[in-house]
């Protein structure tokens, strides 16, 4: 997850490359132009140049001592993946770049006795450490006795020094995650899928599209561990229920000695990165490092406080409305939850009894065209016309219509035009393919030229209940459960005439009920607004003598009754975080323990402007110092 690289013309272990990075780590833009943009592929190779001098393998006793990072440089590791035919310097090497670049001072560990001089408070890499002996695994955990942070690759300690199979007993007893498979068997599973507003991965947004290049003898795990951060999935994000699709995990532990230590486990080798997206894998690092070595981070919630994500039931009226559309109406309503209900322009007069009725309820009623067929490919004086009929018609059927209205294509089937005609027509929302985004949350469509009021666009990121009937639920429920935990907005789609039986129908509101607790259950309009309302904040985290200096800034007063929540990482378990203001009489945000990671400071309807805190930690009692 770290950094494009080619590792052409390297020599020996001794003669390292630096890469010259010119990319900050600020949030990365995933949320790409609409609609139609390509998934990403692999990006160039980018050349490295080599070091002037070449750098001493020789550990000085003060290097331990200044070190935040000890690489561990295993030789017999590095002699099995030659047997499988990769660069056995490749791990070490791409570490160290990234290392240099981002100016991390760092020592080699050949063996246990190195292990054992490096200070806890920093943190120990495992580039894909396959072989270890029996001392060097002790010399690990005791490390994690010490309170030390561990970042591991791919398979660790899974072979012994003569080549026997160990299995994946080390990897769930010491670095706390279990191995139930690989991708060996699934091709299309190339994608890395990161969750948002998380401890270790919260720079880039949910569910981001990662791409990693597929390594023959060297294929991705499936990794179910104590949280998870990542998931290995196809473009397409399809889910099987039959196979775990963790990638990343990671975990804090209390050790027998009663001091803490952090573990993260990527479950791929470095060889994997050499050509995937450098702006995504080194924000993604930038979070995880910082989480390892117990810097606090803040970031803005994507959701409203206390959601963990977003929740839309979109509900496709193409035929005639019945009771049951009624019924699920007052299903949802009674679980605290909005949906929008999308009518079609030539069955609503028959409809209208049971659209108002579901309009009292404060449902949402959006448009789905004129007719059942797709807009694409059709002239712009042609989809004017049919917008035009959409409309009204509902006018005619006496059907009431906000003057800013949701849409969703017939069939899913728009395209620029269709696009730029609901921008023109000063339309809320529509409902976007998957190829709108690399991520799973919602686009703002021509920010900042539109900035006023932008149209939205909320992406379909999963198949609907009965987009894949062979499948069944259960693929259909694990995919939203992976969705919420992600952070992404869980975007599901039903016709009201259903093919669902009743049974399965119950099941669907029986789960959104359970998890109303985590997911935010609004209207295609609220969420819009919301994300609106949203990109008017931004915050900001520096040091500062009495601890950090938090600056959020407000562009335009934010009217929503949502609370945003700026969520703070905690450098140790269970810290209290204090907030003193820096130049105002007003009390500063509510300050809410989400868990043992997590505070989250609450922002309730903003007025424009800058506000500054000097935030600080105290330490918990549960926690012992190292």
């Amino acid at each position: 997850m770290l950094l494009s690289l080619v590792l052409s013309g390297c020599g020996s272990t001794g003669q390292l490359a630096q890469l010259a990075h010119e990319e900050s780590l600020n949030r990365a833009e995933v949320n790409a132009p609409l609609p139609g943009v390509q998934p990403i592929r692999a990006t160039p190779s980018v050349p490295l140049r080599r070091l002037s001098k070449t750098p001493t393998d020789t550990l000085e006793p003060e290097a331990f001592s200044t070190a935040r990072i000890g690489l561990f440089a295993s030789t017999r590791s590095q002699a099995h993946l030659m047997k499988l035919g990769a660069d056995p310097t490749t791990g070490t090497r791409i570490w160290e770049n990234y290392l240099r670049a981002s100016e991390l001072p760092y020592v080699r560990l050949a063996n246990a006795s190195d292990l054992a001089r490096l200070v806890p408070t920093a943190l120990l890499i495992l580039p894909s450490a396959v072989v270890l002996s029996e001392t060097e695994k002790a010399a690990i955990l005791q490390w994690r006795n010490r309170g030390g942070s561990v970042l591991s690759t791919w398979l660790t300690g899974t072979q012994s020094e003569t080549g026997a199979d160990l299995g994946y007993g080390f990897m769930r007893d010491v670095l706390d995650v279990e191995v139930v498979g690989t991708t060996q068997d699934e091709v299309d599973d190339t994608f890395m899928m990161v969750h948002g507003d998380d401890p270790i991965s919260h720079t880039l947004a949910a569910g981001t599209r990662v791409w990693m290049e597929r390594v023959p003898k060297q294929l991705p795990l499936r990794l179910v561990g104590k949280q998870e951060a990542a998931q290995v999935m196809s473009w397409a994000r399809s889910y099987d229920a039959r196979k775990p699709s963790g990638l990343i995990s990671y975990n804090e532990r209390r050790m027998p000695s009663g001091k803490y230590s952090r573990t993260v486990t990527l479950g791929y080798p470095e060889q994997t990165w050499l050509r995937s997206d450098t702006k995504l894998l080194r924000a993604l690092t930038g979070d995880i490092f910082a989480w390892l070595l117990r810097q606090p981070r803040v970031y803005l919630g994507a959701w409203p406080y206390p959601y963990q994500s977003g929740f839309l039931l979109a509900v496709q009226a193409a035929e005639q409305m019945s009771e049951g559309e009624l019924r699920l109406a007052k299903a949802v309503r009674e679980m605290g939850g909005r949906a929008t209900f999308y009518v079609h322009g030539g069955n609503a007069d028959k409809a209208v009894p049971t659209i108002k009725k579901i309009q009292a309820l404060g449902h949402e009623v959006g448009y789905l065209g004129d007719s059942f067929e797709p807009f694409t490919g059709q002239t712009v004086p042609q989809q004017a016309q049919r917008m035009d009929a959409m409309q009204g018609l509902l006018s005619q059927a006496g059907i009431p219509m906000p003057r800013r209205a949701s849409f969703a294509a017939p069939l899913d089937a728009y395209d620029a035009i269709t696009q730029q005609l609901l921008k023109d027509r000063r339309f809320d929302n529509y409902i976007a393919g998957m190829d709108a985004t690399e991520s799973r949350l919602p686009t703002l469509v021509g920010w900042p030229d539109n900035w006023t009021t932008p149209l939205v666009a909320l992406p379909r990121t999963m198949q609907g209940p009965e987009d894949r009937a062979e499948a069944g639920m259960e693929d259909f429920l694990g995919g939203l459960d992976v969705s919420v935990r992600m952070g992404g907005l869980s975007l599901v789609r039903i016709p009201a005439q259903p093919l669902l039986v009743s049974k399965q129908r119950k099941r669907l509101l029986d789960t959104m009920a359970a998890l109303q607790d985590r997911a935010w259950i609004a209207s295609a309009s609220q969420v819009a607004q919301w994300w609106r309302n949203r990109a008017e904040v931004a915050v900001k985290l520096v040091p500062h003598p009495q601890g950090f200096l938090l600056t959020a800034t407000v562009t335009d007063t934010v009217n929503t009754q949502e609370p945003l929540a700026i969520w703070v990482t905690l450098p140790q378990r269970n810290s209290r975080v204090r907030l003193q203001p820096v130049a105002s009489d007003e009390p500063p945000p509510a300050v809410m323990a989400v868990d043992a990671m997590r505070s989250a400071l609450i922002l309730r309807a903003p007025q424009s402007g800058t506000y500054q805190w000097i935030l600080s930690f105290e330490q918990s009692t549960e926690h012992e110092h190292f």
